[in-house]
């Protein structure tokens, strides 16, 4: 059954089995790779896949802590990404890679079925996953996620442009075409931040120091990255898979995000038991903008039988 709800529905049951607090920060091994995983806070588990390609686990980290009271929080640095092994020269990689590093960390940490949060391209790699792995997710969180589908690529850059100022666009433009924009971590966060401007609802809530943990190594695997999957981008459609998905999925989108709305309502109407909430003035980080409005969103949800 979907649904179309407003932000502010108490409903209250149980979850799964809540798992003993033990902190981890670290290396396991993984598909034959290090992967660098955490895990905080004690309760019913919640997988959260970052966002990028290109990007780690950090900047979801603070905010989601939040959860930690009642949750068991494992968080990773996708491959090649963060604190995790860089891709070995020659290396090839595929999304679907993804979604099996996604069911190692599930492995490594001895859990059973989990909630499951994808934001932005995590939540492509999360969609993939619970297709294949249904019987280990009991429920899914689409957070500002990125497009079901390649078609809307088009539509994501032009908001981005749209919304840049001529000044914003000339630096822009100007650091694209610097050499060392690729191995400067003070160069990539004027350039990933100019970008991001048009990602928020108010560009005066930006975090500009929501990316500092990027120094030259995880750089250069973010354009590492960007170039193993970026290809896949440009021709994907999820929808059709979407429609195989039974578990229960809550969609989080700002009603500013430069993902169009169409996207995420084609993922409501595509998936058989999803819920769309659509939060009014804000962009693409909804945690950072409407941080209430959004954590408690999926506290509810998490919380509902």
């Amino acid at each position: 059954m979907r649904k179309l709800v407003a932000l502010g529905i108490l409903v209250f049951s149980a979850g799964l089995a809540a798992l003993p607090a033990q902190d981890f920060a670290g290396i396991k091994q993984i598909n034959g790779r290090g992967t660098y995983c955490r895990a905080v806070g004690q309760g019913t588990p919640l997988i959260v896949v970052h966002g990028g390609p290109g990007m780690a686990h950090d900047y979801l980290f603070k905010p989601f802590s939040r959860l930690a009271a009642k949750h068991r929080l494992v968080f990773y640095d996708q491959m090649g990404n963060g604190l995790s092994d860089e891709f070995r020269e020659n290396e090839k990689a595929g999304v679907g890679d993804l979604v099996e590093e996604l069911e190692g960390v599930r492995k490594a940490f001895g859990l059973g079925a989990v909630d499951l949060a994808g934001q932005s391209w995590g939540a492509v790699i999360a969609v993939q996953y619970a297709a294949k792995y249904p019987q280990n997710v009991h429920k899914l969180l689409l957070l500002e996620p990125a497009p079901g589908s390649s078609e809307f690529l088009p539509a994501f850059q032009q908001a981005i442009l749209g919304r840049l100022g001529p000044e914003d666009k000339q630096q822009l433009a100007a650091l694209s075409q610097d050499p060392a924009l690729k191995s400067d971590p003070a160069l990539y966060r004027k350039w990933i931040n100019l970008r991001f401007k048009a990602y928020y609802f108010d560009p005066g809530r930006q975090d500009l120091d929501k990316l500092a943990y990027f120094d030259s190594a995880r750089v250069k695997k973010f354009f590492a990255s960007s170039a193993m999957f970026g290809p896949y981008l440009t021709d994907f459609d999820l929808y059709g898979m979407m429609k195989g998905i039974a578990c229960p999925v809550l969609i989080v989108h700002g009603d500013h995000d430069v993902i169009p709305n169409a996207a995420v309502e084609r993922m409501a109407q595509s998936l058989a038991n999803a819920e769309l909430r659509i939060v009014k003035d804000s962009g693409h980080f909804v945690h950072v903008e409407k941080p209430e409005e959004y954590f408690s969103a999926i506290e509810e949800f998490l919380a509902r039988q």
